[in-house]
């Protein structure tokens, strides 16, 4: 620990997820929001870009160029990529040199493994923090959309991020059910483009099938279908082609997934104390994460749980806000974190 006292440091909340790093820091806000993504040189393992640059080659690098993505399903999977994508971003928004150390807090999964929180705090006092606190996105999250977690109440906040889905209900600072499935917007997009390989023998890129997911992608078959002429690769006759695609077949293709997330959020319900089950029919299933935003999700996840559902204000930024919050006072970071 840093022997400068708390309130002299420098201090930022980071929301690492797998898709997307958001980073807060105190004073200024929310300043930073890049994709996960690192590319580095195959030969050399020279870092070439990070973030927004390094996810525009896409589709498009060269063959001696690899895209890593050191976050799967929201932990730490290539340690030594994710500190210097950390760095990177830290380098963006804080001075490399200065009288006072760098505090932060950083967000993670709720089913975390002591081994993936100890990289993760690694990661990040070697990218510059001398001081690292550890919270659950649930707990940010619920921060973040200014819920009263302190109180003698039950709310349940359900963050669904690029790789992990999470339900967590909260009371009196704590976390008293919760449940996790590792699977998010990625798995959305990796789903589309497989059904789309193998149905039509056509192949689209990463970007197109977020593009897909964005445009016609659904939790539910809306009243009327929904068309999206798409181009890439005809397999058959390994030449460049159009495809068109309507929104029933892709939310046949989602459905699976989105009945996974349904079933981790009434396993979490269910899980409940009775005392707390009336709280949560009142105030309802609150939704965060950019997961959360896939068309008609709220919906579907109401109709299966018969719980009224609504999305939060900012849901991609809701977690990174909830540690911001937490930058404020040294003595609730502790208790929560």
């Amino acid at each position: 620990m840093a022997s400068v006292p708390w309130f002299f440091s420098r201090k930022i909340g980071i929301d690492l997820g797998t898709a997307n790093t958001l980073i807060y820091v105190k004073g200024r806000g929310i300043v930073l929001k890049e994709p996960s993504v690192v590319a580095i040189r195959k030969d050399t393992g020279r870092v070439l870009a990070v973030g927004t640059k390094a996810q525009q080659m896409t589709g498009r690098a060269p063959d001696y160029i690899a895209l890593i993505r050191p976050m799967q399903d929201g932990v730490v999977s290539n340690f030594n990529i994710t500190k210097v994508m950390l760095r990177e971003f830290i380098s963006r928004v804080c001075p490399v040199r200065s009288l006072f150390p760098l505090h932060a807090v950083v967000s993670v999964s709720l089913d975390v493994t002591e081994i993936e929180k100890r990289a993760v705090l690694e990661a990040a006092r070697q990218a510059g923090a001398k001081a690292v606190y550890l919270v659950e996105n649930s707990i940010a999250g619920a921060m973040g959309i200014n819920l009263p977690i302190e109180e003698n109440e039950a709310n349940i906040i359900v963050d669904i991020g690029g790789g992990t889905s999470e339900a967590a209900v909260i009371t009196l600072g704590g976390i008293v059910s919760k449940n996790c499935v590792r699977l998010g917007g990625e798995q959305f997009n990796s789903a589309i483009r497989h059904y789309i390989r193998k149905k039509y023998s056509f192949l689209v890129g990463e970007r197109t099938a977020e593009e897909i997911k964005i445009k016609i992608g659904s939790a539910l078959h809306t009243a009327s279908k929904q068309q999206l002429e798409v181009r890439g690769t005809d397999l058959v006759r390994r030449m460049p082609g159009r495809l068109l695609l309507d929104s029933w077949e892709i939310a046949d293709v989602l459905s699976e997934l989105v009945a996974s997330i349904v079933k981790s959020i009434k396993k979490t319900i269910e899980d409940t104390p009775a005392e707390l089950i009336n709280d949560i029919i009142v105030n309802g299933i609150i939704m965060t994460g950019g997961g959360a935003l896939l068309k008609d999700l709220p919906q579907a996840i109401a109709k299966e749980t018969k719980i009224a559902v609504s999305l939060a204000e900012n849901p991609l930024d809701s977690v990174v806000l909830g540690t911001g919050k937490m930058l404020s006072s040294l003595d609730l970071l502790k208790n929560l974190a």
